[in-house]
């Protein structure tokens, strides 16, 4: 392994250098050692008399193994989990599940690159573009040097050939370390470019940005708002060659960019994001919900709008919108659940149906009262008891032939939504029977989770196997979940412990450092296009609506330590997946595809308006990707009958509801200032006062570092000597020990 140019052979010059030539066209690799860091030169020269355009791109592929196949061999093994090309140069990172960082970067600038994913041909073909079936692994990636247009317009727009007789080099930088505190310091040194970070990368309408360049040599930063205005922002040196920086925007919510010079010439982007107020995400989205329907599709991606639909009313009532809504769910619901077994009617096997709907009705029930959901929700609940293992965990296959097979507790978070259940049966057990099922569900729910805690990453997911983003961050927050509602003082330290350490591992499938508020934060998975948009090619969704599963457990964490990392990570990481919904057209995008240049054939909607769906040749790159479900929908046939199953954005809509709808947040930093989210919050007169203005708003969650006295204007109360991690106004009850 090691890098090596795409269908050409190298023969060994000399220690250092590999030659080789093919079609007029010369190919060089030279290796060097500076100061400590290994440096790879590709230079490739055009020895024909007319121009070499590449019809794709001129790749060097990598070569470093990112195939992340069984435990445990794969807490050894790098995930590409950051690649950048900027107009002048490149950067990008690898890192395990133990946290070794592998980083490459070029001071050159490098047209494009692309992951190898593991895929099968298939056969469908549209004007010689191949279908693929993305599987769960990615062999390596490739850096092209060349590449033809289009690419994102913050790539370089001049590298798609070579003129006759030109010759370009491009240097590398290879280097490791451990942990992501230096990658940043690494990309400046490498590169000479400024590196570009900010505080939070998405904010709400009203507050300022804040963040950090690194630079030895700055000449301007500009960031361009919306409305096209540009402005020049001051900066602070804090450091040798690291720079403070602020802006306030103007313009209302939208895309703003930060574009950063510095007098070598160098270039560097960060996208930054300004968002309206967390109930307009919930207002229309379930707005959308009800043209992009759920559907009796028995997979949970295609029912997850229900979400939607009763937290919407649950906060948002409109008579007409949840009218409707109901309509939608009792035509759907008695054709996905059997009430004659107390089952889910069909796909039986996949035991995370079952539990999604568990979840569904106790947020029906939380509006309408009607203790026949929850006795539905019950028997679902029962029905995943016969799914459990004797280690307490749930399985799927065993209603097959062959007993127990692949383990399935954090395919979405089925412990998680037998506990969602108690926590609401708690509610009724002055009457015999709700104890009973409170108690078994309860007791279930928390077995599973201490499986979770003794499985480790030791554990299985739907499809083939990987260090997979959904069974690590579900097991990660299922277990902060359970750390925090446990009674049980041992067990919920034993929980906190591998929660924080799967989250730990999870680093490496999550964007944490990625300069750009539309990808920040959230989470690595490539598998489901083909499934859900029938775009047949493997592609990074980053966001989608399953990113969310990672922001419950960040969320649990900051509720169970304090930590301010956990809590900034849980709002950069919602805001990108936020973003999916467009603030202007009120569309709910299905994704995000992070990978600059995919060609690939897609379903379409042929002709647009017709509601048929024939394959087109496509191609997409860093950019929203629509859902298919508003016209694609039963009979109609395109490569499976799965009709809604692109409808699981609406998890982002569940968590941001449970997070931030009833709550806000007061944090005092380590330096001091006091940072807020949905409230204010000022020191007047020896007294914390904290107002809101949302109606919306039940309580406050403080993180204060000494005693306080402190007055909540809405709530009209005072509460004296409060430090620390403090509700006031009460724990929410889906919060409170069991």
């Amino acid at each position: 392994a090691g890098p090596a140019y795409e269908g050409v052979e190298l023969s060994k010059e000399n220690n250092n250098v590999y030659l080789g030539n093919k079609d007029g066209i010369s190919y060089e690799l030279r290796y060097k050692d500076e100061q400590g860091v290994l440096s790879v030169e590709a230079i490739v020269t055009n020895t024909t008399k007319h121009p070499f355009i590449p019809q794709k791109g001129l790749g060097l592929r990598l070569g470093l193994d990112t195939y992340m196949e069984k435990f445990p061999e794969w807490n050894k093994i790098y995930f590409p989990t950051m690649l950048r090309a900027e107009k002048t140069h490149f950067t990008s990172y690898f890192m395990t599940p133990e946290e070794g960082v592998f980083t490459v970067t070029s001071s050159d600038p490098i047209a494009s690159w692309r992951y190898n994913y593991q895929q099968q041909l298939m056969k469908l073909n549209v004007d010689g573009v191949n279908a693929f079936h993305c599987l769960h692994r990615i062999y390596t990636v490739t850096f092209d040097l060349l590449h033809r247009l289009p690419l994102p317009q913050r790539h370089p727009q001049n590298l798609y050939m070579l003129a006759a007789g030109e010759s370009k080099s491009f240097k590398f930088h290879l280097n490791s370390t451990k942990g992501l505190d230096k990658v940043n310091d690494y990309f400046h040194a490498q590169t000479e470019a400024p590196i570009l970070s900010a505080r939070y990368y998405t904010i709400p309408v009203g507050d300022t940005f804040e963040g950090e360049i690194l630079s030895d040599s700055l000449l301007r930063v500009e960031i361009r708002s919306p409305r096209d205005e540009v402005k020049t922002i001051p900066l602070e040196k804090i450091g040798k060659n690291k720079y403070k920086w602020s802006y306030s925007p103007i313009s209302g919510a939208g895309l703003y960019t930060m574009t950063a010079m510095s007098t070598n010439g160098k270039i560097s982007e960060m996208p930054l994001y300004v968002r309206p107020e967390f109930d307009f995400y919930l207002k229309y989205a379930r707005e959308e919900a009800l043209k992009f329907k759920p559907t009796d599709t028995h997979h949970a991606e295609c029912f997850y709008p229900l979400f939607s639909y009763f937290l919407g009313r649950k906060y948002l009532p409109d008579a007409q919108v949840d009218a409707e809504a109901e309509k939608v769910f009792q035509d759907i619901f008695k054709v996905l659940y059997d009430d004659s077994v107390g089952e889910m009617r069909n796909g039986k096997f996949r035991i995370q149906d079952a539990a999604t709907m568990i979840s569904v009705l106790v947020d029906r029930y939380a509006v309408t009262k009607e203790v026949s959901d929850l006795e539905k929700a019950s028997k679902l609940a029962d029905f995943l008891l016969k799914q459990e293992g004797g280690n307490g965990g749930y399985y799927t296959g065993h209603l097959k032939a062959g007993g127990h097979k692949t383990h399935y507790t954090s395919v979405i978070y089925i412990a998680k939504s037998m506990i969602e259940l108690a926590t609401t049966e708690k509610t009724l057990i002055s009457d015999p029977k709700w104890k009973a099922r409170y108690e078994r569900h309860k007791k279930s729910g928390l077995r599973a989770i201490d499986d979770l805690a003794n499985k480790g990453d030791n554990v299985e997911t739907e499809g083939q196997m990987t260090f997979e983003d959904g069974m690590i961050s579900c097991s990660a927050s299922q277990l902060a979940y359970g750390a925090l509602r446990t009674d049980n003082g041992k067990l919920s330290k034993k929980f906190l412990n591998q929660a924080i350490a799967l989250d730990k591992k999870h680093q490496c499938l999550t964007q944490k450092l990625m300069p750009d508020a539309r990808m920040n934060g959230a989470t690595l998975r490539f598998w489901e296009y083909q499934y859900t948009i029938n775009m047949m090619h493997g592609g990074m969704n980053s966001p989608c609506g399953w990113s969310a599963w990672k922001i419950y457990g960040t969320w649990y964490l900051y509720l169970l330590t304090g930590e301010y990392e956990y809590m900034q990570q849980t709002i950069n990481s919602l805001s990108s997946c936020l973003q999916l919904l467009d603030i202007d057209t009120k569309e709910f995008h299905f994704g995000f595809i992070k990978d600059p240049f995919i060609e690939c054939i897609q379903y379409k909607e042929t002709p647009k308006g017709s509601g048929k769906a024939a394959l087109q040749r496509t191609i997409v790159g860093e950019q929203y990707l629509s859902k298919m479900s508003d016209w694609n929908v039963k009979p109609n046939k395109t490569w499976r009958a799965k009709w809604g199953i692109d409808n699981f954005n609406h998890e982002i809509i569940k968590c941001m509801t449970e997070i931030f709808i009833p709550n806000a947040f007061v944090i005092e930093r380590e330096d001091g200032v006091l940072e807020t989210v949905n409230c204010t919050a000022e020191r007047k007169d020896g007294k914390l006062v904290i107002n809101y203005n949302s109606p919306l708003i039940e309580r406050v969650h403080i993180n204060l570092q000494k005693n306080t006295t402190i007055e909540v204007v809405p709530q009209n109360k005072t509460y004296k000597n409060q430090k620390g991690l403090v509700w006031l106004g009460g724990m929410p009850e889906e919060l409170e020990k069991l």
